[in-house]
């Protein structure tokens, strides 16, 4: 019975994002220029293309490498490069389903490295909050060296609303913290039962184990530094965006994050966001802002596909050398 329900939740979510995704798409299509937006896209800079691409690959590869650090710290080792290949598999789903890129990530590197599912969604649950906090401090930067343009925003848009829902705030963050506070109390009693709960939560604490935490500190700076000098690329590429800094390209980055919170499939949520961030925010005109959030989609969809697709086929042929050696799979015994 609780499968049969399970199943039907499952399905009712997916159909929601799916006519969510499908609004959000007609929106897009009525309000774009598509006879513009081909010829930016058809005469874009393909060598500020690649530059993108390179620095994005690597932004990625930081990541797997971060979160090599987090499994190391649970306990596990897990190899860097099929770290890299798993974390662009996960890419390659998200591309699709939204969300459920975290969950093959973990799936197929618990199976190529031997490591508990469950410690590894510890681990990325871990990541994203790190992330997010990250985020929050690029956004503090932009505020800096964006001001004209992003305080009247931040005034409307974020400290009004604030400060007028300040007590459900404060009430979901307590939330939040208490909840924390009882899952750790509920692990720590079930200590020498590895059980669900119990190996989620090495991966959630893996980041109080870390032994090098300046290191793990530079590589999630330097993870979205990459995104954000990538994005500049994007917007150099096109000769309608050529005219944006640097300082523009990090708020449109976190425009895109932004339009990554809303779970559309295959990120239509970020192209809405950057082409409205931009439109309000800088005044772009909004058939520009469309073309440039089309072409940015575009992009990262391309990307995330074709790399995705060939680091999933390079850890699937490891796989079998991996399970062949003994002394990998030793690695992660005891």
């Amino acid at each position: 019975m609780s499968k049969s329900l399970s199943l039907k939740s499952i399905l009712k979510s997916k159909v929601i994002m799916v006519i969510l995704a499908v609004i959000v798409f007609g929106y897009i299509v009525i309000s774009t220029d598509w006879t513009k937006t081909w010829t930016a896209v058809k005469h874009a800079n393909y060598t500020f293309i690649l530059f993108g691409s390179l620095i994005m690959a690597g932004s990625h590869y930081l990541r797997g490498w971060r979160w090599t650090m987090l499994t190391d710290a649970a306990g596990y080792k897990v190899n860097p490069r099929r770290a890299f290949y798993s974390v662009m598999t996960g890419y390659l789903v998200n591309v699709a389903t939204s969300r459920g890129g975290e969950v093959v990530r973990c799936a197929v590197t618990s199976k190529s490295d031997k490591v508990p599912t469950e410690t590894l969604l510890g681990t990325v649950i871990t990541e994203r909050i790190i992330d997010l906090i990250v985020m929050v401090l690029m956004a503090f930067l932009c505020m800096v060296v964006q001001f004209d343009y992003l305080w009247d925003f931040a005034l409307e848009y974020i400290f009004l609303p604030i400060s007028k829902n300040w007590f459900f705030i404060v009430s979901g963050l307590l939330g939040v913290f208490a909840l924390f506070y009882f899952w750790r109390k509920f692990s720590k009693k079930s200590e020498g039962k590895p059980g669900l709960l119990q190996r989620i939560n090495e991966g959630l604490s893996s980041v109080f184990k870390i032994h090098n935490k300046s290191k793990f500190i530079t590589l999630s700076i330097c993870i979205w530094f990459g995104y954000w000098f990538s994005m500049y690329f994007q917007l150099q590429a096109l000769d309608l965006t050529s005219h944006f800094n640097l300082g523009n390209a990090l708020a449109i980055l976190l425009f895109s994050s932004l339009g990554i919170i809303i779970p559309v499939p295959t990120g239509a949520g970020v192209w809405y966001s950057i082409a409205y961030g931009m439109t309000l925010v800088f005044g772009f005109p909004e058939s520009d802002s469309q073309t440039f959030g089309f072409f940015t989609w575009s992009f990262s969809n391309l990307f995330h596909v074709t790399l995705g697709a060939i680091f999933y086929g390079l850890l699937l042929f490891e796989m079998p050398k991996k399970n062949e050696n003994p002394s990998d799979s030793e690695e992660n015994l005891g």
